[in-house]
């Protein structure tokens, strides 16, 4: 029995070096003794006889340790409690902590003993006992990404157990090894299930455990920080929570094959709500694959619980894990159903292998179409025919950039917790697969021209890389056929042979697009009737489509929804609206019913009165409207007005059925800006080029990423301007410029007057700010 109270003195001992047998094993051990005590009397006379001699506590310690080399003791704990009582005790002291550490082949064994004299002189627990398993490091297979799942990681875990020795005597080292086993074959997605389920075999191995704390760390993830969770559960609490311990068949511990735990038992769907948002991914690279994929958009939109709300742009991609066939053409739906996520699987294995008669050969091979709902609202979902979200969408380029163009930035991926466009980043900036994965990772945005044959006729199309920006600049010469365009209009455009001679200059010159006009759009001009402009247009798009066809692009630049369509019926590949559908509304359904490609021009107002509508003071963004462009200046903010109103006109063209596919964006320079308006919009091309809206309201989020850019200063006013020319056609040198900045800021397509000048500005441009030299030698 001790009268020593405890004050807060203590007395030390660390590591002292110790071998006993545990098990008839020999072990090596390093002991820390804490002698709790008062030396007040001793500190203050100086005088070692009214304190502890750790010399003495040592020596003590080693006698016992000669005394009982050949005795085996059951354990460690049972090697302390015995030291307790045989040596440490000898001691005067109020209270005793002794830790035993012990080595063991792939982890560390600390055993925390707390104890003290009781006053009949009894050796008594002071709080409880600890079983510290620490540095278990092993390599097991945990994560989302693919080279998560397809190769083992680093991971460390640190492990607290509470239990009393005095009522058990566990083996800890087995309970070590069974951990480490558990670890090594296991197979989960998240730390976080991971420690939970190490928690709940812990108490399974020690039924008298009575607290618990698992921390784990991974390694190797982040280059310049380890990561990790922990968690600490008592039994009460682990016997609360609904879920069994997680077994896994080591058959599917693997490195071959992309394996994930089902451990989800609830959908997390909202039962509340009737309409349902989810994204669908399709893929085709069979037959007509623009066919094909409005065939399975027409088939979802005619079922009675599923509307298609927004498309994506859609990609050209290299095939995936079986590399011997063709490329695919990607893209992702926004649909909204009543239906559950199993009946809208049913509905689309239906249009895949009905509608479409998809034949499925072996996995990954090739396929008219392929649907995949990729998320459903924020539910998660593991059935043995369904993972929602869609396992692999993480780890594909084409999905995550077409799926980032219908969800808004601040979107969390609802099992990793990050938001989607921080995956698409990621993925975007990481190395590419292996070539055995894939060839290339790199998309090439299509946007889609006229199909007038066979359903089995050559899917067309205007390619743009618009993720890495290294397509080279297309080139879009002006056709005039209007005596009063203000830069070359008279009478002579009119006149068809005269204008055929221009077309076969630029064919030869190989521009990419000629862009037919037939009523002047400059401002103040007087607008010919619709009849007028159509006996202006129709007679070159006849001429031109029958001399060339499908060897040139011809966009038709008009606001008339009767001249577009006229003019598409005969050949035509895509309008050029410089009011965006808003002078005719009518545009709209006309580019919904024939998918052509759709240029929308940035305006105001209407011919008369664009030149005055100029004040591009900020605005309130709308009821419900989230803009996630950062405004820090004025230039900023003339930039988001012209997006916004963009927007709202995209808006309009999405409900009306047109795709985003369609969409080629100008920012509309000369109309309704002035000087200072249209300098900024040319360098501020990568501010525009990448505006966002979410409508909290209505749920649709507006995106500019990854659409076309045209650009269309020739010869306009600002440039005369600048240089002081008077006369349009003494502007080329400033359109050179123009052209060139535009180039190195962004734009994709450059309309001009001046082609055979132009062609040669586009091609040092592409050469300074892309690094694309022409595929020809140069000097």
């Amino acid at each position: 029995m001790s009268d020593i109270s405890d004050n807060g003195d203590t007395v030390l001992t660390k590591d002292l070096r110790f071998s006993a047998l545990v098990n008839n094993t020999k072990k090596e051990l390093f002991i820390t003794t804490k002698f709790k005590t008062d030396f007040t009397k001793a500190s203050s006379t100086d005088d070692l006889r009214y304190s502890i001699n750790y010399a003495t506590v040592c020596q003590d310690f080693k006698d016992f340790e000669a005394l009982n080399e050949t005795k085996s003791f059951k354990s460690i704990s049972s090697l302390g409690l015995s030291l307790l009582s045989k040596a440490a005790f000898k001691q005067v002291c109020s209270s005793i902590t002794m830790t035993l550490k012990c080595k063991e082949p792939k982890f560390d064994t600390h055993v925390e003993l707390n104890r003290k004299l009781d006053n009949w002189g009894n050796i008594v627990p002071t709080e409880i006992d600890k079983i510290y398993l620490k540095n278990i490091s092993l390599n097991t297979i945990i994560g989302l990404y693919t080279f998560e799942r397809f190769q083992k990681q680093p991971i460390v875990l640190d492990i607290r157990i509470d239990v009393d020795f005095s009522k058990t005597d566990p083996d800890i080292a087995g309970v070590g090894k069974s951990i480490y086993k558990y670890v090594e074959k296991s197979n989960f997605k998240t730390v976080e299930a991971l420690v939970l389920n190490v928690n709940k075999l812990i108490y399974k191995l020690l039924p008298d455990a009575s607290d618990c704390e698992v921390c784990v760390l991974k390694t190797d993830i982040i280059e310049y920080s380890d990561v990790g969770v922990s968690t600490r559960k008592t039994r009460e609490e682990i016997m609360k929570l609904d879920f069994e311990l997680v077994e896994f068949d080591e058959n599917d511990l693997t490195t071959e094959k992309f394996v994930i735990p089902n451990l989800n038992r609830e959908t997390q769907i909202d039962l509340e709500v009737e309409d349902h948002i989810a994204f669908l991914a399709f893929g085709s690279n069979e037959g007509h694959q623009l066919n094909n994929i409005m065939k399975a958009i027409a088939e979802l939109n005619a079922h009675p619980k599923i509307k298609v709300l927004q498309t994506s742009s859609l990609y050209k991609s290299k095939p995936m894990y079986y590399l011997n066939q063709p490329d695919f053409i990607n893209g992702c739906l926004k649909i909204t159903t009543t239906l559950t996520p199993h009946a809208l699987l049913k509905v689309l294995k239906q249009i895949e292998y009905g509608t479409l008669n998809r034949v499925k050969k072996f996995n990954n091979g090739p396929r008219t179409i392929d649907l995949d709902i990729i998320l459903y609202d924020s539910a998660i979902i593991n059935s043995p025919d369904l993972n929602i979200p869609h396992i692999r969408m993480i780890e594909r380029s084409f999905v995550l950039v077409p799926l980032c163009e219908l969800l808004p930035p601040d979107f969390v991926h609802p099992v990793t917790a990050e938001c989607v466009h921080d995956h698409m980043k990621q993925l975007l900036l990481s190395a590419p697969p292996p070539s055995e994965i894939q060839e290339s990772s790199d998309l090439i945005s299509l946007v889609p021209l006229p199909t007038r044959s066979t359903d089995n006729a050559t899917f067309r199309y205007l390619e743009y890389d618009l993720v890495h920006r290294k397509t080279p600049t297309q080139l879009m010469a002006i056709l005039n056929v209007t005596p009063d365009s203000f830069s070359d209009g008279e009478e002579e455009n009119l006149n068809l042979n005269r204008t055929m001679e221009k077309v076969d200059e630029m064919v030869a010159n190989k521009i990419d697009i000629i862009d037919i006009g037939g009523c002047s759009t400059r401002p103040g001009s007087v607008q010919p009737p619709v009849e007028e402009e159509l006996n202006r247009v129709l007679p070159v798009v006849r001429a031109v489509k029958e001399k060339y066809g499908d060897r040139i692009t011809v966009s038709i630049d008009t606001y008339r929804a009767k001249v577009a369509e006229e003019s598409i019926k005969l050949g035509a590949d895509m309008i050029n609206d410089i009011s965006a559908g808003s002078f005719d509304k009518s545009m709209y359904d006309v580019i919904a019913k024939y998918n052509v490609p759709y240029i929308i021009n940035h305006t105001r107002g209407d011919i008369s009165t664009m030149a005055s509508l100029t004040n591009y003071q900020q605005t309130e963004d709308g009821e419900g409207i989230k803009i996630f462009n950062e405004r820090r200046n004025q230039e900023d903010v003339i930039t988001t007005e012209v997006s916004k109103e963009l927007a709202k006109s995209l808006s309009e063209m999405y409900a009306r059925g047109i795709r985003r596919w369609q969409i080629i964006l100008d920012p509309g320079l000369g109309f309704a800006k002035s000087l200072h308006e249209n300098l900024i919009l040319i360098r501020h091309l990568p501010f525009f080029s990448k505006y966002k809206q979410f409508n909290n309201k209505t749920g649709e989020f507006i995106s500019f990423d990854y659409l076309p850019i045209l650009l269309g200063p020739s010869r306009k006013k600002f440039i005369g301007t600048i240089t002081s020319k008077g006369t349009a056609a003494e502007r080329i040198n400033g359109t050179s410029a123009s052209i060139t900045a535009g180039i190195g800021f962004g734009s994709d397509i450059v309309r001009v007057h001046d082609f055979k000048e132009m062609k040669d500005v586009c091609l040092m441009g592409d050469a300074i700010y892309k690094n694309i030299l022409p595929k020809k030698k140069t000097d």
